[in-house]
């Protein structure tokens, strides 16, 4: 047997091992040169995009103007395609911002729209068969700040009613008289009804004085609501309530009733759909400032 072919295998063997290593190590080298260029050009190669100029960023539904927005240099590597180019700050212009946003901030497309919010949007929602009461009430008497729109309450009413009394005379030949006397009566008016909104001393919608607090951004949200005016503005006068027609014809026949009073109850939320938990995060805020006036 020859054994020079075997001794012959084995450096041709370990020949081919390094090859294949240096064209490997060769291949990293190479891509992570490309890499690191592609990154390096990136990095010098600038993308302008729209970000908010004003100090005071831009309020919940503003509209985008030349004085609240301004063109920025971003660097390409941190360009996202939801990212609004500098090219397109005709077609945003009078846009409306979704929410508030901060000085710098970047503008992105899902930030905006064209749809404005609409005032008592819950007056859009009533049904066609239904009528809105405006009920004037004393708030300390019906749950002070408990009683939110949404609740569900119901409603009794006090009347003062003249009626006839017949007292009998004593003597069999003599008719009985007839006298009048003033009665106090009370009623259920409305068994379960829905209080879609409540209105402030100014006759001003506090569900719209809500809306309007959420549109700032945090310190200044934070300011207002600590302010007497806030406070003063979420103090319900009077209740607006959705019922049928037949509730309203209800609530109708007794308005000409002397001394009339109402007694509102709350009832059960466990069929409501309260109006702040749509803005649970105004709410926290508002349990907070009420925490700390009372330490």
């Amino acid at each position: 047997m020859d054994l020079s072919t075997l001794k012959n295998t084995k450096p041709n063997r370990n020949l081919f091992k390094k090859v294949l290593a240096f064209v490997f190590a060769l291949l990293v080298v190479v891509s992570s040169y490309l890499y690191l260029d592609n990154a390096s050009r990136k990095a010098e190669n600038v993308v302008q995009v729209i970000r908010v100029k004003s100090n005071d960023g831009i309020p919940a539904f503003a509209p985008l103007t030349s004085k609240n927005i301004e063109t920025y240099n971003l660097i390409e590597k941190e360009y996202t395609e939801d990212m609004i180019l500098a090219e397109d700050m005709d077609n945003v212009t009078d846009q409306l911002t979704k929410y508030y946003l901060r000085k710098g901030s970047i503008l992105y497309k899902d930030q905006l729209t064209d749809e404005k919010p609409l005032k008592n949007e819950w007056l859009y929602e009533v049904a066609d068969e239904n009528e809105v009461l405006t009920l004037p009430y004393n708030f300390l008497e019906v749950g002070g700040d408990i009683l939110m729109p949404g609740d569900r309450v119901r409603i009794r009413v006090s009347y003062d009613r003249e009626k006839n009394v017949s007292t009998a005379s004593g003597n069999p030949n003599m008719p009985a008289s007839t006298d009048t006397v003033t009665v106090r009566e009370t009623e259920v008016l409305f068994d379960s009804i829905v209080i879609k909104d409540m209105l402030n001393s100014n006759s001003r919608s506090i569900y719209e004085v809500y809306k309007e607090v959420q549109k700032l951004d945090e310190d200044k949200r934070q300011e207002v609501m600590k302010s007497e005016e806030f406070i003063d503005s979420i103090k319900p006068k009077a209740l607006l309530l959705e019922g049928s027609s037949e509730q309203i014809n209800n609530f109708a026949k007794y308005q000409g009733f002397e001394n009339q009073s109402f007694l509102i109850t709350i009832l059960s939320r466990k069929n409501s759909s309260i109006i702040l938990d749509q803005l649970p995060t105004l709410e926290k805020e508002v349990e907070s400032w009420i925490d700390d006036q009372q330490k």
